[in-house]
């Protein structure tokens, strides 16, 4: 019993799928593994999926690369469950997992076949269907739809599917240009993936997916398909201080991460239960993105006289008023001072001793400077992406200024009463260090805390140039990208067009000049970003290719061979456009390929081609067909022949009446 499908996308362009049957199914490059994956990026044994009672898992067995769910690795040997419909990276390989319950205790449900479009036009010689009118989708989920491309002329048609409507890299093809025979059907699935962001706020775009064939881009047939996206959920909370001094308020720092409006509300718990809680009360609302801050007591229930002062654990829970009714918690401590410190008690019982050594005291105290002290500096996270507020908090004593420092640089001067600071990253990126410097009493303290910014990764650039090849035609090419925010940059399908020898990764932004090579068909360029944090981003370029075209000077004879010896198999009408797709090894004759598919050589100075390309870069073929044995008369001399007298035999002729002649030869 089938319990799911991986949809498997390769480099090319492919889609291969697989159902997926029994208890556990392995997947690798080995052969005993249940789905064999033909690529030297995934290893021998890969990954494993389970089916327990209806739970689905997914295992990485030690992978070399590494397996991804919606582009977070999996740690190695530990099972992951899964959802209805998972996005896994495994190696070059875009892999979709579907869910399937082909359970007989639970009725199937019918297929819809209201959702299903047919579009077709009277003069148009293809037809679509798409199996959706609309899809439903979440931010980092994804959703598909697959759309038939039906081909009703008589000849073969290279078509191009195109989607508009969406923002840019939210819509997956996985054959953007794909070729049908007459008659045939293909099939080519459609992924959308929205980025999980704040600011993609739930709405329904109208998209449609517009398809066209080469021969006649003015012709183009469009399926209307709503893609609605939902809102999903996300939260951050922190404290400023995990540990609260006596008498010091709680500040909590809240951050609505989720692409839809938050409702919260706080409450705070003890172990103990020696403490009580003054929160803000009733809703907190948060709009998608919001962050804000909080404050609070921690409330001693009852407060000794007496006593040491005591610490006590306590956690502020957040419970979200949407469907979802999540609930995070932070966890810090309090210290709770005793109402009396026993040296007030003894204070009491020789107070004019007890006043005379304070007064002592505090002269001594004024006369003695106290030091500067910064202690406790932390921020509210050590990774953040680059334009994300950072929040830096301290706590300082005895001094008069406080210089913040990033990287040693001077950023800002605050009074020596401040502990907090909010600073704007987006002017920075990479390993970051802040120092909060105070001053006090001719004395100089520091204290640092490191931070990694990291940049938003998008495909700014990704092309080749030229972007149009001819056929059998030695082109030179040059590659290039630019990939901001990027660590490492993978381009795959250059092993199709050249063999020389090329770079695995290359960085965020370069070009691969002078790649050599023959095109025989269209070739798609990808490009798989890595940033430094494990996110991934992929871009795909597809190089066309261009038949090699010359014009007939005169009449040209085509031969079997490229030899004048050969046998004729047809002519070239003066003026005649026609394909060439080699020439012979001496470069003295083109091979034309007939509207009917036969081959024949022509002379190639009776031949003039377009300026697209250049002749001598024309592939060469050596193994052509062998001339005609050339034929030579021989004479042979014979006796002149000797004629005998004529014999007078007599010739009965039978006629009605016989006569007797005599015949004489002459």
């Amino acid at each position: 019993m089938a319990f799911g499908r991986l949809d498997i996308f390769w480099p090319d362009g492919r889609l291969e799928s697989v159902t997926l049957s029994g208890q556990t199914v392995s997947v690798g490059r080995a052969a005993g593994n249940t789905v064999v994956l033909d690529t030297e990026t995934v290893s021998r044994y890969h990954f494993s999926m389970t089916n327990e009672h209806g739970v689905v898992s997914i295992t990485d067995l030690d992978s070399e690369n590494g397996t991804y769910i919606d582009s977070i690795r999996l740690p190695s040997n530990e099972a992951r469950v899964l959802d209805g419909v998972e996005e896994i990276q495994a190696g070059h390989l875009r892999i979709i997992f579907t869910a399937l319950d082909e359970s007989p205790t639970a009725p199937m449900p019918l297929a819809n076949n209201d959702d299903t479009q047919r579009i077709e036009l009277e003069e148009a010689t293809f037809r679509l269907q798409i199996d959706a009118t609309k899809l439903d989708v979440w931010p980092a989920a994804s959703s598909s739809a697959e759309l038939s491309i039906t081909n009703m002329g008589e000849e073969t048609q290279l078509y191009n599917v195109e989607v508009a409507g969406l923002p840019r890299g939210w819509a997956r093809i996985n054959r953007p240009r794909l070729e049908v025979e007459p008659n045939e059907t293909a099939n080519v699935l459609i992924n959308i993936k929205p980025p999980r962001r704040y600011d993609n706020a739930p709405t329904t775009y109208p998209t449609q997916v517009n398809v066209y064939a080469d021969e006649r881009p003015d012709m183009v047939l469009t399926a209307p398909l709503d893609v609605r996206i939902h809102a999903f959920n996300g939260f951050g909370m922190a404290l400023a201080r995990p540990f609260v001094e006596n008498r010091e308020s709680i500040r909590l720092f809240l951050h609505n991460q989720g692409s839809g409006p938050l409702g919260i509300k706080l409450h705070g718990t003890s172990p103990s239960k020696t403490v009580s809680f003054q929160l803000p009360s009733g809703i907190l609302r948060l709009a998608p993105g919001q962050r804000m801050q909080v404050t609070g007591e921690v409330v001693p229930r009852q407060r000794a006289m007496l006593g040491q002062p005591t610490v006590h654990r306590f956690d502020i829970w957040a419970q979200s008023q949407g469907p979802a009714k999540f609930m995070a918690a932070v966890s810090g401590k309090a210290e709770i001072a005793p109402r009396f410190k026993p040296w007030q008690l003894i204070a009491i019982g020789g107070i004019a001793v007890s006043l005379l050594l304070l007064g002592i005291m505090a002269f001594i105290g004024l006369l003695t400077p106290r030091p500067p002290v910064i202690r406790d500096v932390m921020v509210n996270s050590g990774q953040l992406e680059q334009g994300e507020t950072l929040i830096l908090s301290w706590v300082a004593e005895n001094t008069n200024d406080i210089n913040i420092r990033v990287n040693q640089a001077p950023y800002l001067t605050l009074p020596g009463n401040s502990n907090h600071v909010e600073i704007d990253t987006s002017e920075l990126s990479g390993d970051i260090v802040l120092t909060v410097q105070g001053t006090g009493n001719g004395e100089t303290v520091e204290a640092s805390v490191p931070v990694y910014i990291y940049r938003e990764m998008v495909v700014e650039n990704f092309m080749a140039d030229p972007g149009n090849l001819v056929r059998y035609v030695v082109t030179t090419i040059t590659v290039s990208w630019d990939v901001p925010g990027a660590t490492t940059v993978e381009i795959n399908g250059l092993e199709a067009f050249t063999n020389a020898p090329l770079e695995d990764v290359y960085g965020p932004t370069g070009t691969i000049p002078g790649v050599s090579g023959v095109a025989s068909g269209p070739i798609i360029l990808a490009l798989r970003a890595e940033d430094a944090v494990g996110n991934v981003a992929e871009d795909t370029f597809t190089l066309t290719v261009s038949d090699a075209y010359c014009v007939a000077n005169t009449q040209v004879i085509l031969r079997e061979g490229p030899n004048p010896n050969n046998q004729q198999i047809g002519t070239v009408p003066s003026g005649e456009r026609v394909i060439v797709d080699a020439q012979d090894g001496g470069a003295g004759w083109l091979r034309v390929v007939l509207p009917s598919g036969v081959y024949g050589w022509g002379e190639r100075g009776f031949f003039t081609c377009d300026e697209g390309f250049r002749v001598e870069e024309l592939r060469a073929i050596l193994d052509v067909p062998a001339p005609l044995p050339t034929m030579t008369a021989t004479l042979v001399p014979t006796p002149t022949p000797t004629l005998a007298p004529p014999s007078p035999t007599p010739i009965i002729v039978p006629t009605v009446a016989p006569v007797a002649t005599n015949t004489n030869s002459q």
